[in-house]
């Protein structure tokens, strides 16, 4: 459906901060019974020698945490689209077996994807003290991210280590964007709807075309359900390639920008250890706060790319910047 012809969206995932009264209204905690289960699950997980990232429901079985994960993912598929599982003792366990925990309670909601060139599905977002610029990715620094979507369906992120200061994540309701520019700004759609090339930062084989092979929209429908694409540094960075902006798109995503940081737009939350959250990337865009380590504290998340093909929402998305081939958008278009 062109956005043209579309009329406001009314889902449960449109939303405003004053919509939620505190964090109670999207954390869930695990019970002492559900923590018993999934410390069953990893030992069953760890004899099979299955790897993280191949868990499924049928190799990490939760009886007790069954309607909790169904209610999950009823809240990020139906929902406002996202939610916070919080509760487990992540301090206590190996790294290994953390990451069998987040791996096999993210499998209820999707299948882990590759998220970079390198080929990981699993990925630590720590201060590596690269630069966020067209050379590296937004994981591996620890300056302020704005507000963006990711390469997949859903993002899982498992808290196992909290910064001195900072790193606070935000949300925000890309549903709701698209309202305001209906009502503000619907001029503005079609460009948003037209969408723009996208930098790829080195994530690609030698001799690929440095930037994404088409325009890739920010706003655009399949099913007659909204899909959002954004990522303002990468669309900025097809400079370094030639490419111009013209006056008219930076007027238009100087607005989105600025609409993303009006007052009560986002809900903000600070991570502790053990915290899973869960986002459906193509209604929700998240954002981070500069953080800084020191010598006691370090922001240690672990990244998790879901995709969910029983999902209403499946259209394109960002994954073949990073991961030729491994998304919607079809290998060919890199050959052209």
């Amino acid at each position: 459906m062109k956005i043209g012809t579309y009329s406001p969206i009314q889902e449960a995932n449109v939303w405003t901060n004053d919509c939620f009264n505190n964090e109670d209204n999207w954390v869930i905690e695990l019970s002492k019974n559900q923590i018993f289960d999934i410390k069953s699950a990893i030992r069953a997980a760890t004899d099979a020698q299955i790897a993280p990232q191949n868990l499924q429901p049928n190799t990490f079985p939760l009886p007790s945490l069954r309607k909790t994960l169904t209610r999950m993912y009823e809240i990020i598929e139906d929902g406002r689209g996202f939610v916070v599982l919080r509760g487990w003792p992540s301090d206590e366990f190996s790294r290994a077996d953390n990451l069998l925990a987040f791996c096999g309670i993210a499998s209820y909601f999707g299948q882990a994807m590759v998220q970079n060139y390198e080929g990981e599905q699993i990925v630590d977002v720590t201060d590596k003290n690269k630069p966020y610029d067209h050379t590296s990715r937004g994981y591996m620094s620890n300056r302020r991210l704005p507000f963006h979507s990711d390469g997949a369906d859903l993002v899982g992120l498992l808290c196992l280590g909290e910064p001195a200061e900072g790193g606070t994540s935000l949300l925000l309701s890309a549903t709701n964007l698209f309202n305001i520019f209906l009502d503000e700004k619907p001029e503005y759609l079609k460009i948003l709807e037209d969408g723009f090339f996208h930098h790829r930062r080195g994530q690609h084989d030698p001799g690929e075309p440095p930037l994404s092979p088409m325009r890739i929209p920010v706003f655009s429908f399949s099913e007659g359900l909204l899909h959002c694409c954004y990522n303002r540094n990468p669309i900025e960075w097809v400079v370094h390639e030639g490419v111009q902006l013209s006056d008219k798109q930076i007027e238009v995503i100087d607005y989105f920008d600025a609409l993303c940081q009006r007052p009560g737009m986002a809900v903000e939350m600070k991570f502790q250890r053990g915290d899973m959250q869960f986002v459906n990337n193509f209604v929700i865009l998240h954002s981070r706060t500069a953080y800084r380590d020191d010598a006691y504290n370090t922001r240690h998340l672990v990244r998790l790319w879901l995709e969910n093909t029983q999902s209403k929402r499946g259209a394109k998305g960002l994954l073949d910047i990073y991961v030729p081939g491994s998304s919607k958008i079809k290998r060919e278009c890199f050959t052209k």
